[in-house]
């Protein structure tokens, strides 16, 4: 027996700001249905540290995907939701 397997792909873009002390970086994906995730990170440079831009991205990226993944599983559960409810169980 053969079974069937759907690849599909989901898109996340990452934005930054930054200035010589504070990264922020912004998360975005729009889901299948069209609603767009959106989540924030900041990374703030310690005052005593060298100046390293890629590690306050890494830090604010890493908050805003955190923040975006928590935003996707309320999605999810929004749906499981309006599912068990009587919603459309093909959206």
């Amino acid at each position: 027996m053969t079974t069937a397997t759907m690849t599909k792909t989901w898109m996340v873009e990452l934005r930054y700001e930054e200035d010589a002390d504070l990264t922020r970086a912004t998360a975005s994906m729009r889901l299948p249905s069209g609603r767009l995730l959106t989540a924030e990170g900041q990374a703030r440079r310690n005052p005593v540290d060298r100046p390293r831009a890629s590690i306050g991205e890494e830090m604010a990226g890493a908050r805003a995907l955190s923040g975006l993944a928590h935003r996707l599983l309320e999605a999810a559960a929004d749906e499981v939701e309006s599912n068990v409810h009587g919603g459309d169980p093909a959206i």
